[in-house]
């Protein structure tokens, strides 16, 4: 799974699917705010829409060069943003295009915060999304843009409607974008959603980790259903890298309106969504790469959700709970939520064994409820978490705790790999409730960092976990629901004399009789710790 995520990868990062390379064929310019379609002297955005589309002048829009992609720059008289009051749907993009926000004077995504002077906004809140890459759009750049208001949730999609809807279109580059937001990058003006990715592949939203002239973050905040959510069929090889999603420009304030929302939603049906990556992709810059997902205190809401048909997907190399420096908490309800649905499988939080541990490093801290929360009520089998922080400060000097559990493994989480992550600060560790109980899936090879090779699992798989501070490992039965037995291998629990010490190979009768385990002050090393798990 992971060689051929990788694979598509790297083919995107030497220039498959646009991004700042990509230089247009034709041009057609937008020279006026508003949104008529009339047959005289200047060109709105509708009017260049559907130039771009036709290859043609139409209207008021002079269609210059040939070929794809096309140019849709700006050149609207007078200071300031300029607003596009959108008052029915747009065309859908059905060719190629570079619809290029930063071609306004006095634009810029040179530094962070950026400087947005084009906003498409939907006053009248209208059933219909704000931009549309349809099918024979691939290879498109949205760029330097804000888009606010399209918040309804009937008429063209339903309750998808998004400020970007990425449609059966692939290759795609969403880049420098405020979606939620006013152009301050503080205020409000929600949409649906941020990004509808439907039956697509291999589009970027945020960075690909290359090096550019500009920042490619965008801020997708605020919108009141979802930031980011994939959907559909066969949608694999997308990367959602390097946004701020659920802050305020600055990565340090949670935004509101966000109470029944989620951060990024992977999931598809009929599905599957596979192969993709929120984060690092292990190919390109992993700094430029992170995501920052905070904010979405809404009960069972996580930052990153994977549910129905997300199967095998890497989320690697993020901030989950915290600001963007991974020191100071904005909680979501849960860092992420897995499963709760049969068809969630092979899904990795943090290495699959062949990404750098320490660069793949999620920092999962600071939420309300847990840090990871695996929901199987419904049978969702064989993911792993391996090698992150969990209620551990990105830099590793301290403690930054979720509300009550490290890791919560809920109702036959089965197969599930726990292992190489360092686990401090909440009241439990790892809990396992009511887990294993209903059995479910098949056997997973998963790389088994103790011994360098693959190995299949048995119900519960807990190795090489660092723990240090508060707890240790809950077993809880549900009523009749008791979790099958657990393995538990060259785990540290902070005592040198305590339960999985090097060595160990299954649980100590004390996990048991005393699963509250309270560890000294003290640092997993390479001679306590059987893999050498080091502090950066």
């Amino acid at each position: 799974m992971s060689l051929s995520v990788r694979t598509v990868s790297l083919l995107l990062a030497v220039g498959l699917g646009g991004g700042a390379g990509a230089h247009a064929a034709s041009s057609v310019t937008v020279t006026d705010p508003g949104d008529a379609d009339n047959n005289d002297s200047v060109c709105t955005l509708r009017e260049a829409i559907t130039a771009a589309n036709t290859q043609t002048s139409y209207h008021g829009c002079t269609f210059s060069g040939t070929g794809s992609p096309t140019t849709i720059a700006f050149a609207i008289p007078g200071s300031g943003v300029q607003v596009i009051p959108v008052a029915s749907r747009l065309p859908a993009i059905s060719k190629p295009v570079i619809l290029d926000g930063l071609t306004q004077t006095g634009a810029s995504c040179a530094s962070w915060p950026p400087t947005l002077l084009i906003q498409i906004d939907n006053p009248s809140g209208g059933a219909y999304n704000g931009l549309t890459l349809d099918p024979g759009s691939d290879g498109s750049i949205l760029r330097g843009l804000v888009i606010t208001g399209f918040v309804n949730n009937t008429g063209y999609a339903y309750n998808f409607n998004a400020a970007i809807n990425i449609y059966q279109s692939n290759g795609n580059h969403v880049e420098c974008n405020f979606l939620g937001t006013d152009p301050d990058g503080v205020t409000v003006n929600a949409n649906l959603r941020g990004v509808d990715i439907n039956s697509a592949s291999n589009n970027v939203i945020g960075s690909d980790g290359t090096a550019k002239s500009y920042v490619a973050r965008n801020l997708i905040s605020g919108n009141t259903y979802g930031q980011v959510d994939t959907r559909g069929a066969a949608l694999s090889g997308n990367r959602i890298s390097g946004n701020y999603i659920g802050t305020d420009v600055t990565g340090t304030v949670a935004m509101s309106n966000q109470g029944s929302a989620e951060g990024v939603d992977i999931s598809a049906s009929p599905g599957p969504a596979s192969g993709n990556y929120v984060g690092w992709d292990g190919v390109g810059d992993p700094v430029l790469m992170r995501n920052v997902i905070s904010g979405f205190t809404g009960v069972g809401y996580g930052g990153v959700n994977m549910v129905v048909g997300a199967q095998g997907n890497i989320v690697a190399g993020n901030y989950i709970g915290t600001d963007a420096t991974g020191l100071h908490a904005i909680p979501n309800w849960a860092g992420i939520e897995l499963g709760s649905n049969g068809s969630v499988y092979h899904n990795i939080i943090g290495s699959d064994g062949t990404l750098d541990y320490k660069l793949a490093r999620n920092v999962i801290a600071g939420n309300n409820f847990a840090g990871v929360d695996i929901n199987a009520a419904n049978g969702t089998h064989d993911n792993a978490v391996i090698g992150n922080y969990i209620g551990v400060k990105a830099d590793g000097s301290g403690t930054l705790g979720n509300g009550q559990y490290g890791i919560s493994m809920d109702y036959a989480a089965a197969n599930t790999l726990i292992a190489r992550n360092w686990i401090a600060g909440q009241g439990t560790a790892i809990r396992f409730f009511a887990s294993g109980s209903f059995g479910g899936g098949s056997t997973a090879q998963f790389i088994n960092n103790g011994g360098g090779g693959t190995v299949g699992l048995p119900s519960l798989d807990s190795r090489d976990n660092c723990v240090l501070g508060g707890t240790g490992v809950l077993v809880q039965a549900q009523g009749a629901n008791v979790p099958s037995p657990n393995h538990f291998e060259n785990n540290w629990w902070g005592a040198a004399t305590g339960p999985n010490t090097p060595g160990a190979s299954a649980a100590d009768g004390s996990i048991a009789a005393s699963p509250f385990l309270t560890a000294p002050a003290q640092v997993c090393s390479d001679v306590i710790f059987a893999n050498g798990f080091e502090l950066p």
